[in-house]
């Protein structure tokens, strides 16, 4: 696993988020609703923030000065983007990498997905269609000691 950040989010209360590419209409009303009240506690949320609903959380859980450990499918970024930078420096993002390949897959973001849930002490998945990619993990999780929910 790579770092790079402020790594000492890790000891804090991770709260991992989950959304698909393709989610129903409901769904980013929910994630931005559950964004704004997770962002006024001393969570963290830690996410790949790659999916549509995704992106959108972490602009608001940025904007209310939240803390977020973004998961990479991939190596990390050997500049951090723009729009992450100015947090970065504050000490509210940490980057992890659990791969050192350059390009994501399929493969890779099913990878990082465990591994976020791994290192979460709570999960949470915005609404999913039955045939997304998240629902082995979800299914897979509510099974588990972890406490998981659904939007």
């Amino acid at each position: 696993m790579d770092l790079s950040g402020n790594k000492s989010l890790l000891d804090r209360d991770l709260v991992a988020f989950f959304a698909s590419r393709t989610s129903p209409p409901e769904a980013l009303a929910l994630a931005r609703r559950w964004a704004y009240e997770v962002a006024h506690t001393d969570r963290v949320v830690i996410s790949g923030f790659h999916s549509p609903i995704e992106r959108a959380v972490l602009d608001i859980l940025l904007a209310e000065g939240c803390s977020v450990v973004v998961t990479l499918g991939r190596s990390l970024y050997r500049r951090v983007p723009a729009h992450l930078q100015s947090p970065f420096d504050e000490g509210r993002v940490l980057f992890v990498s659990f791969r050192d390949y350059t390009r994501p897959s399929l493969s890779n973001s099913q990878l990082r997905n465990w591994l976020t849930a791994d290192l979460a002490t709570e999960i949470v998945f915005a609404p999913f269609d039955s045939r997304s990619q998240l629902s082995t993990l979800h299914h897979s999780l509510i099974h588990s000691h972890i406490r998981c929910s659904l939007l």
